[in-house]
């Protein structure tokens, strides 16, 4: 409907008027609603959600009700439907309504899925690691982390080199609005679940070499805080450390 052209935008720029003005205020919002048109189609609705939260959090808003399983990573949303989208979320055309309607109708979800696994998983056992990291993906992070273990000759070259460059990728999306918490939380778990599998490798590295730690370090944030996840992935570097 026309009058609800402006709904999306109207939003954004209400919440960068109120964090201008109420600096101490926060704003938050329901994000699926704007795409509950598309139900049914869920790789319109993931970039919908997305690309809303990005020009958001941009304008300052500070949280927003979404089903976390339903989030694209803003940066890999395919150009052709962002741009449709953000025509949509923006008001930017008369006729966006239409054109991503016609352009959902050639959007499969199976199809979307099939392309993303096959591609990804034919890169270097790096890119795997890293789209692994970014994307939340546990299914081959085991069978990935040892083959890069064979490569790399030691565990912790493998958590100081393409297990962090991944989680690197991880901080840049997140810190640039890109990439929100849920998706962040989805990162970490991986991370995690990689290092454990590399810690008896490194506790039998430590046996051979007769290491022992030198000291502890503690390490310390409010729970529930985001920066937990940063710390947390920290800790664990600092943890393998200890068998060098």
């Amino acid at each position: 409907m026309e009058e609800h052209n402006d709904y999306a935008v109207s939003f954004i720029e209400a919440t960068r008027i109120i964090k201008s003005t109420l600096p101490l205020a926060k704003v938050s919002g329901g994000v699926s609603n704007i795409s509950f048109s598309f139900r049914g189609n869920n790789t319109v609705r993931e970039a919908m959600h997305a690309a809303f939260l990005y020009h958001a959090i941009q304008a300052g808003l500070d949280m927003g009700i979404v089903n976390a399983g339903m989030l694209e990573v803003y940066e890999e949303i395919p150009p052709d439907l962002l741009e449709r989208v953000e025509d949509v979320l923006l008001n930017r055309r008369p006729d966006a309504t239409e054109r991503l309607i016609e352009f959902a109708e050639t959007v499969k979800q199976q199809g979307k899925t099939e392309k993303v696994t096959d591609a990804w998983r034919e890169g270097t056992v790096e890119e795997r690691l890293s789209h692994a990291l970014v994307k939340g993906i546990v299914d081959d992070i085991e069978a990935d982390t040892e083959e890069a273990r064979a490569k790399y000759g030691r565990p912790i070259h493998v958590i100081e080199g393409p297990l962090m460059d991944g989680m690197n990728v991880v901080g840049d999306l997140f810190g640039a609005g890109k990439m929100f918490l849920p998706q962040v939380v989805k990162s970490a778990r991986v991370m995690k679940k990689a290092v454990a599998y590399l810690q008896p490798f490194m506790e039998e590295e430590k046996a051979e070499t007769g290491f022992s730690a030198r000291g502890k370090i503690l390490m310390a944030t409010v729970k529930g805080e985001s920066m937990t996840l940063a710390k947390t992935s920290s800790a664990w570097c600092c943890a393998a450390t200890t068998t060098r």
